[in-house]
Order: structure tokens, then sequence, then C-alpha cells
């Protein structure tokens, strides 16, 4: 049990806790016991993974506050799909947030990254060049250029505007 907020009325009459757990849990001894030492109505609520890291308020392995805790008020659905079009390691430790959950972040550059990698030919494609025809070796999404070999074992890096493709639009 992790108790992330404790709120008492302005009149002392009743004490509200929220707390996060991995299961079901009854607390009604404790509730009692709680009552009777505070002399008010002790209500404890257990809420869910997001609220407990929206109340916490950590920060997040970029350094920054939590985005649900910052500024982020509706929560869209991240999928394990928008890491493998990133091209980001798929590991739990490595993609779960504080909430233990996806991390949000991985929504916010998704459509950028899904529209490179469309424009993006595949190694081994061949493409047309300023200089000729040739296939593509490697692929570098950030600059949005590719290194293409010629026949004669040359290896150039071109920009995608460049380039045109024979068979547009593999997915």
């Amino acid at each position: 049990m992790k108790i992330v907020e404790a709120r008492y009325a302005f009149d002392r009459t009743r004490l509200t806790r929220s707390f996060g757990a991995e299961g079901r849990v009854n607390f009604r001894p404790l509730i009692r016991q709680l009552g009777t030492e505070l002399k008010c109505r002790v209500e404890l609520r257990q809420i869910g993974d997001i609220p407990v890291a929206k109340l916490t308020g950590d920060l997040e392995k970029c350094g920054r506050v939590l985005c649900c805790s910052g500024w982020m008020a509706k929560f869209e659905s991240v999928s394990i799909r928008m890491a493998q079009e990133q091209a980001l390691p798929i590991s739990a430790e490595g993609l779960a947030g504080a909430c233990s959950r996806l991390r949000c972040c991985l929504r916010f550059e998704y459509e950028q990254y899904r529209q490179v990698n469309r424009a993006m030919p595949r190694i081994g494609e061949e493409v047309a060049t300023p200089e000729g025809n040739a296939n593509v070796v490697v692929g570098h999404k950030m600059k949005k250029t590719v290194s293409v070999q010629y026949d004669d074992n040359r290896v150039l890096e071109w920009p995608l505007a460049r380039l045109e493709r024979f068979h547009p639009g593999h997915d």
C-alpha cells in the first residue's frame, strides 16, 4: 500500500486517504482503529496507477516532471507499435513510465516517425539518385537521408528529396 494523499475535512470530522496497491485490499480493521484514535470518520480510497503517478509528481527518465502531473489532462492510448515505429528497444524497464504502463511520450513523436518510415526506402532497395541507380545500405531517419552503394562500390549519402523510388509505398 502506498498512501499518496490525505485530506482532512475543515471541521476535522473526516479524513480521506487515497492509496495505490497492486490488488484489491481490505482495510476495515485499520479504518476502525484509525477512526478511534483520530476521533473522526476515516475513508480509504484505492486509486489506479496513473492517478498515483499523477499525485506523487515524480520525475520521468528524461528528467522532467511526469507529463500527467505537469501538463497533460487527457490520456490517449499508447501501444507497443508506437515504440516499434520509433525503433526503440522493446523492454519493460525501458518503455514503462512511473505508472508501470507504456510512457505517454511514445505517442508524441509517433506520427512524425510514421511519416518518415513510410518515405524511407528499405535497405537493399534500388533507388535512382542524381548519379545513377544504387542500392540503399543505411537509412538515417533523423536526418531524413540514406546512404547508397553504387556498382563501383562508392557509398554516398543523399537526402530523401533527391531520390526516386521505383516501388514507393512499401509498408
